[in-house]
């Protein structure tokens, strides 16, 4: 679909619902992305550029702005903030050279290793959604493999001199076999390059992973002198708003992710809705909908239309992630774990999506490190995870 001509819009945001330095942002977010001219933003009287800058830190946009903006309205910003969002684009563009490096070099280790996997998001996301790997903030490397490769791809990460930082220690079978079923991932570091990556069997949000399905349809681009496998365009089209919704949307670059989606004219979204109907998502793709539209101005295809029957438990939903967009960062706590489950269980529609978000919380594998269990004795974190909890909280604020 290709995004209609810029047009007036009602604002994304009131000065008064919202800090100026987030609603400053968010137009000139619709300026980058062609749904509002340069004449239509203002610098706002009484704003810090300091505190702006900030702002757009935290939502991990330097970057995109400094390649989308017109040199005339970057020009009219305050040379403060033209500096931060020239630094952002060079410490983006170093971040996503060494990241695709590193994507490189474990895509040898595991062809190597005979261990096929789907990169998802990252350098090969960041080359098809902007066309350049250094306008889209570089974070983790993902990696999608087969769920009984997982043994095989910890032991090629390690030898490739990554740390696996989470699950920190050692498990056992009956621990390795559970931590499966409750998590979808396995995190590592390389020290020597900064970098973390993820290796999954299992897409958060999108129940189990096709993976065979998904490896044959999915998109083959060069990196590095090697050939990396992405998820299929509608698949990722699909993962994009399922994994933003998760993060409640707290950062603005994954709403522009979804933004450019809806730019392209190559996407299907019949198709795509169809398959978030399949893994009973049509929840995270409508509410992301409702924020691309409101704070970016992008027109909606008729398939992401919420429903009559679904508008008030969406429209509860997008306050909350517009809530969270200008919020500062989440600092724990009961009340925090509260309020981020009872987001979880609202976004899910199924009850079988429902019970994956309680499991991990009732059963937290960080139970195993603190109290060393043999297997046939199990059974017995069940009774100990209220205490172990209340054990972890205390430790926490000591």
């Amino acid at each position: 679909m290709t995004a209609a001509p810029a047009s007036p819009v009602e604002p994304a945001v009131s000065d008064n619902a919202w800090p100026s330095e987030f609603s400053a942002l968010v137009q000139l977010l619709r300026v980058a992305l062609g749904r509002a001219g340069k004449d239509d933003f203002r610098w706002p009287a009484g704003l810090d550029p300091a505190a702006f800058g900030t702002t757009v830190t935290r939502h991990r946009v330097g970057a995109l702005l400094q390649h989308r903006l017109a040199s005339d309205a970057r020009e009219a910003l305050p040379s403060l903030v033209q500096d931060q969002l020239q630094e952002a684009a060079r410490s983006t563009a170093r971040r996503a050279l060494e990241r695709s490096a590193e994507l490189a070099r474990i895509a040898k280790r595991f062809g190597g290793a005979g261990i096929p996997f789907l990169s998802v998001k990252g350098p090969l996301l960041a080359r098809w959604l902007h066309a350049d790997v250094g306008a889209r903030h570089a974070g983790d490397l993902d990696l999608l493999i087969a769920p009984e490769r997982l043994a095989d791809a910890d032991a090629a990460l390690r030898a490739a001199g990554c740390r696996r930082s989470q699950p920190d220690f050692e498990l056992t079978p009956r621990q390795w076999r559970e931590y499966q079923r409750l998590k979808h991932e396995f995190e590592y570091f390389n020290d020597a390059a900064q970098i973390r990556l993820e290796v999954e069997w299992r897409l958060e949000g999108l129940g189990d992973a096709a993976f065979d399905e998904w490896l044959a349809a999915g998109a083959r681009d060069a990196l590095g002198g090697v050939e990396i496998a992405r998820l299929p365009a509608e698949t990722e089209c699909v993962y994009l708003f399922v994994h933003g919704a998760g993060h409640g949307w707290f950062r603005l670059f994954w709403l522009v992710d979804v933004a450019l989606l809806l730019m392209r004219d190559d996407v299907n979204w019949h198709s795509v809705m169809q398959l978030a109907r399949t893994r009973q998502v049509e929840t995270s793709l409508w509410q992301g909908g409702q924020l691309v539209e409101r704070l970016l101005g992008l027109p909606l295809p008729e398939a992401l239309r919420v429903p009559a029957g679904q508008q008030a438990r969406v429209n509860r939903l997008t306050q909350e992630a517009l809530r969270r967009m200008q919020a500062a960062e989440p600092r724990g706590g009961l009340a925090e774990l509260l309020r981020e489950t009872r987001y979880q269980l609202r976004l899910r529609q199924s009850w079988p999506g429902r019970a994956a978000v309680l499991r991990p919380r009732l059963m937290s594998p960080s139970n195993w490190k603190m109290l060393r269990l043999p297997d046939r004795w199990f059974a017995l974190y069940y009774l100990a995870a209220p205490c172990l909890w209340l054990r972890r909280r205390f430790s926490s604020k000591t």
